[in-house]
């Protein structure tokens, strides 16, 4: 996402710098390395070799005071007109580019992906309660600075409205498109694909805000039902305690490791329906961006989220997909058998799948968005 609106302001003539680490994507993918200067779609990148911090809180912490300090030296020593940070690493990098556009008059862009620290509340990451009021503090005032925060959302911006001074927030709802590939998709799989079933596809992050549990607790309930299937593609924190679930409950659950966005698109035109969940109450700090993939490849959807969410209520109105609440996994098992025993309700739902993808969340449409949102005004002056 980020590559692809740098590389949009670039083609506008603007002239870009990206500072980033090296390739970090998830537990158990290979990232190759990078140089340490590199120039990426024409956009030259600084990239900081900060050490591994999975499961190593210190060193996280460590790591975004190192990547702040920089983006402080390389604001004082460069002229920028605008500053522009997403949610990682969380809190600090806000604050850090918060701290360096008003140090030297830039024009702060806040890209939250994500709303910390309460996504860390929940988590348990930020559980503490003096962590959490200082993350919070110092996160409050990075947003007071920015013109504007950039949200996914407007459960998050609502959330946002919410805080202290929240109503006085520069807030712009703009959504992510789908991944793009960087190679044809391909004409077939790199592993086994279910026939002769109603096949559900999760393609994503297995971590601890899917509420994936709820599909191996449905599943296992389904074991006899050799009609219906699921495949779940990625990698994450959850995944092993998932895998040994299934097992335990016989669930038919196909685990799949971690794909090229140009085979995840390949098994989204293959799969009945796509999977979507978060765990409560998470919709209002974050939103699943693989929703629009899934859409772009007109695959129908099932949602586990709040029914007052922007997400699920879009689905339904939509006529794209359906909506369970999240963790119940009764709730799936029932939708599960209707959708089985009734071959072409998702397949009558593909074109609205598409319709919506190429309206709403098509890179064109959105890189048009950030293309308008660089050039705006900031809080009214030039």
């Amino acid at each position: 996402m980020l590559r692809r609106i740098v590389a949009s302001w670039q083609d506008a003539g603007h002239r870009v710098e990206v500072l980033s680490s090296q390739p970090s994507y998830k537990v158990g993918v290979d990232n190759e390395r990078r140089p340490a200067h590199d120039s990426v779609d024409g956009v030259p990148v600084d990239r900081m070799a900060l050490p591994n911090e999975a499961s190593r809180p210190l060193i996280r912490v460590v790591n975004a005071l190192r990547l702040g300090t920089k983006l402080l030296w390389k604001a004082f020593t460069r002229k920028y007109d605008v500053i522009m940070i997403s949610t990682a690493p969380p809190v600090l990098g806000g604050a850090a580019a918060a701290l360096a556009s008003k140090l030297t008059g830039a024009r702060f862009i806040y890209h939250c992906m994500d709303i910390h620290p309460e996504v860390g509340k929940v988590s348990g990451e930020f559980a503490n309660p003096l962590v959490f009021s200082v993350l919070s503090k110092l996160d409050q005032w990075a947003c007071r600075q920015a013109a504007p925060v950039v949200v996914l959302s407007q459960d998050m911006a609502n959330t946002l409205r919410e805080r202290p001074d929240g109503k006085k927030l520069s807030l712009r709802v703009l959504n992510n498109f789908s991944l793009p590939a960087e190679r044809p998709m391909p004409n077939e799989l790199p592993f086994d694909w279910p026939t002769e079933a109603f096949t559900v596809l999760f393609a994503g992050n297995v971590g601890r805000f899917q509420g994936l549990d709820t599909v191996v607790e449905a599943m296992g309930e389904l074991r006899h039902r050799d009609d219906i299937a699921f495949v779940m593609m990625g990698e994450g924190v959850a995944k092993s305690a998932l895998q040994e679930r299934a097992v335990e409950l016989g669930a038919r659950i196909q685990f799949v490791g971690h794909q090229p966005v140009e085979v995840a698109k390949a098994a989204m035109q293959r799969a009945d329906a796509g999977f979507v969940s978060l765990t409560a109450d998470i919709y209002r700090y974050a939103y699943p961006s693989k929703t629009m993939t899934y859409l772009e490849q007109g695959c129908p959807l099932i949602v586990a989220v709040e029914p007052e969410s922007e997400l699920a209520s879009e689905v339904i109105t939509g006529g794209y997909g359906y909506a369970i609440p999240p963790g119940d996994s009764t709730a799936l098992v029932e939708l599960l058998k209707k959708l089985a025993e009734d071959g072409d309700a998702t397949s009558l739902m593909k074109g609205g799948a598409k319709e919506k993808a190429r309206q709403d969340f098509s890179e064109e449409v959105v890189l048009a968005e950030w293309g308008n949102l660089l050039q705006q005004e900031e809080r009214g002056k030039a």
